[in-house]
């Protein structure tokens, strides 16, 4: 235990009696706009992956999936017994450790570090309470008592705490608690706790009152549960000294105790439905010995090694029969038959996501090509994710005619479809070679892109693959449904953007000067691509009309799109290493700066895909960092006028601030000291908006763009615009 011993010795916590309410799921907020004159910016809000990250405790929900607490990922897990997995963050969760079924339904965890000594409570709904009190001080073990209230150990302290599920808390001490860890009910009605460093056993009966049991056999006991022959048994960890082993405690403090060769470093241990108790052997330093052990009420143990079973942790009892525990330093869940076979649930968060497209339910749903899954996120921002052995290089997704989810399989050369309930079929064709765009069709049929033999595939919602090949495709990337319906495709190979019917006829080829990549359906009624730049043209994204008319859009600093999506705001959006916004009308605007601007928002790490969310806003795939991000349309800033020479004196209005809060504006010089300079400061008016008159400096940076941002003092809430000082 001394990662985990070590990390909640080294925790403190602030006096505080509190009760904080929030909805799991958002992680992070911050703003990032940076637009061009008469641009708008947006509120970027970045989720990160979780998944699994060093989980510790689990148990049985009542709403028949397994419960889990993320140590280091500061996250609530929930997995269901197929596998299927969500993640629950956000205010209220921090280094969370064992976790329980409350009286109420809810489940209850303890959290410890980082300031937040506290008890959680986290909803089957993902809704968590947070209670923190005098009485709380570095809790590990918790339960629920048989008085319809909470009982948990406090190693800081050395006491017993109970807290009702309305949140007052009553602290119990008594000279015999040292370093208090695991707590259960036991079948006498009173609280069995183990003491760490008293080698001891102790009880403590809901009025309060104390007793401890001794014997040279207990050596630094963890956790402690109540077995089918109604006694008490816990795991002896020796890690202060003495002997591994397993104990056993009759309600009349008659000790047992029972070693094998096979017992390294027991941890937890818990009732199994087949009558006999398993525990989890192992280390949390490495993954030494580490193993499940059962035992037998009649003391017969028997050992169980894996692979996959790396320092495991807690150990319950889920609902379909099996054993399931906590790998700690592998990240994933781990679950063993009553027999003994092994199965394994690894991280399965955010890895490398590419595509993404709104689907049916009101979520987002993404690829992930670094860990071969499909991850949806709600609007609220809570992530799952789903893994099955046919998901090989997901790349492109795309919401189907038949309320599923359709994606393609670069790497499996399959299409894969999944539904909002998790199942997934997947879909092989030998015509079917390194499929990257895929598109809901105007006939109900999906159509994709093969890259890989320069053909055009189709497959209906039932499965059935048709293949379409034609002279003048050549390494083909994208497709979208046309405003005329027909089929447009992004021929990546042969630098024309091409025309196909739903009957698989190539009807007509339109050149551009550079490869197009990507190709939507724009709000306009018009088609619009993006470019593979090469630095000939310096053409980033096109527009062609269904008649064939083509316009491209140049650029010195935008390079090659890597995602293009329709908005809701009628204009187009897209990324690269920035994300941007161009109307119709061609007025270029910068919303988010990434990772190569001088302005660079953290949440924009590598952008790849983006789509419209059913809540209004645009979100997006970060490649660099793993996360799925999200921009409103809201804030804005602009000055006017847009241009001009040192000296020029400039109306700088914005919008989407909050109410009564100070906003001030920077000028960034382009020099690397200094490297931004004050312009003006306002007071946002009721509606959110602000207006201040500045000068452009004379002394500060040289001829050409320059941001102007804007930053709200309490929301955080920014906006940029970019200023061209010609002289």
């Amino acid at each position: 235990m001394a990662v985990r011993r070590a990390a909640l010795h080294g925790w403190r916590w602030a006096i505080a009696v509190l009760a904080a309410v929030v909805v799991a799921g958002v992680s992070a907020v911050s703003v990032g706009s940076v637009a061009s004159a008469g641009g708008s910016g947006g509120v970027v809000t970045d989720y990160p992956g979780g998944g699994i990250d060093h989980p510790f405790g689990i148990v049985a929900g009542p709403d028949g999936a397994l419960w889990f607490t993320n140590y280091i990922g500061n996250s609530i897990g929930r997995i269901t017994t197929t596998g299927v997995v969500a993640n629950y963050t956000g205010k209220g969760i921090s280094q969370p450790g064992q976790i329980t079924v409350g009286p109420d339904g809810a489940l209850w965890f303890i959290n410890g570090n980082n300031g937040d000594s506290s008890i959680g409570r986290i909803t089957t709904g993902g809704v968590v309470t947070n209670f923190t009190a005098p009485g709380i001080a570095a809790p590990y073990g918790i339960v629920a008592g048989p008085d319809g209230a909470l009982w948990f150990t406090n190693q800081n302290n050395n006491t017993i705490g109970r807290i009702t599920t309305a949140g007052a808390v009553t602290d119990y001490s008594d000279p015999s608690i040292k370093d208090p860890l695991g707590i259960t009910v036991g079948p006498d009605g009173a609280l069995w706790f183990t003491n760490q460093l008293g080698n001891s056993i102790g009880r403590i009966t809901t009025a309060g009152i104390v007793s401890n049991y001794s014997d040279p056999s207990i050596a630094s006991p963890v956790e402690i549960t109540v077995g089918p022959d109604g006694a008490l048994w816990f795991a002896n960890s020796a890690f202060y000294g003495g002997t591994p082993s397993v104990g056993r405690i009759t309600t009349a403090g008659v000790i047992s105790s029972y070693t094998n060769p096979s017992i390294a470093t027991p941890r937890e241990i818990t009732a199994g439905p087949d009558g006999a108790m398993w525990f989890t052997n192992g280390n949390p330093n490495n993954t030494d010995g580490s193993s499940i052990g059962r035992i037998t009420t009649a003391g017969v143990i028997s050992s169980y090694t894996d692979p996959s079973i790396a320092s495991p942790g807690v150990i319950t009892t889920g609902p379909d029969g099996a054993m399931w525990f906590t790998n700690y330093l592998n990240n994933s869940i781990g679950r063993i038959t009553t027999t003994g076979a092994v199965s394994n649930y690894p991280n399965s968060g955010i890895s490398a996501p590419t595509g993404i497209a709104a689907g049916p339910g009101g979520a987002l749903w993404f690829t992930n090509q670094a860990n071969n899954s499909i991850g949806r996120v709600s609007t609220a921002g809570v992530l799952s994710n789903y893994v099955d052995p046919s998901i090989d290089g997901p790349d492109q997704i795309a919401a189907g005619s038949d309320g599923a989810l359709w994606f393609t399989n670069t790497a499996g050369n399959s299409i894969g479809r999944i539904t909002t309930a998790g199942v997934v079929t997947s879909y092989t064709d030998a015509s079917i070679d390194g499929p990257t765009g895929i598109t809901a069709g105007p006939d109900g049929a999906l159509w994709f892109a093969n890259s890989g033999n320069n053909s055009i595939g189709r497959i209906t919602t039932a499965g059935v693959v048709t293949n379409y090949t034609d002279p003048t495709i050549k390494s083909p990337d994208s497709i979208t449904a046309g405003p005329d319906d027909d089929l447009w495709i992004a021929d990546t190979g042969n630098d024309t953007i091409t025309r196909m019917t739903t009957s698989g006829a190539v009807v007509a080829n339109y050149a551009t000067n550079e490869a197009p990549v990507q190709i939507v359906a724009g709000t306009d009624g018009d088609l619009w691509f993006s470019l593979s730049w090469s630095g000939r043209y310096e053409e980033y994204l096109g527009r062609i009309t269904t008649s064939g008319t083509v316009t491209t859009y140049t650029s010195q600093n935008i390079g090659e799109p890597s995602g293009l999506t329709a908005g809701p705001d009628g204009a187009l959006w897209f990324t690269n290493s920035n994300i941007y916004r161009i109307t119709t009308g061609g007025t270029l605007t910068t919303v988010a700066e990434g990772d190569q601007g001088h302005t660079k928002d953290p949440k924009v790490v590598g952008p790849i895909g983006i789509s419209a969310g059913p809540d209004g806003a645009m979100w997006f795939t970060n490649q660099g960092n793993s996360t799925i991000g999200r921009v409103t349309t809201a804030d804005s800033v602009t000055t006017s006028p847009a241009q001009g020479p040192a000296g020029t004196t400039v109306t700088v209005t914005g919008a989407g601030f909050n109410a009564g809060e100070t906003i001030k504006v920077k000028y960034d010089t382009g020099l690397s000291s200094p490297t931004t300079v004050a312009l003006c400061t306002a007071i946002a008016a009721s509606d959110g908006t602000f207006t201040c008159t500045a000068t452009i400096p004379a002394d500060a940076g040289i001829a050409g763009t320059h941001t102007v941002k804007a930053t709200g003092k309490t929301s955080g809430t920014h906006a940029q615009t970019l200023f061209l000082r010609t002289t």
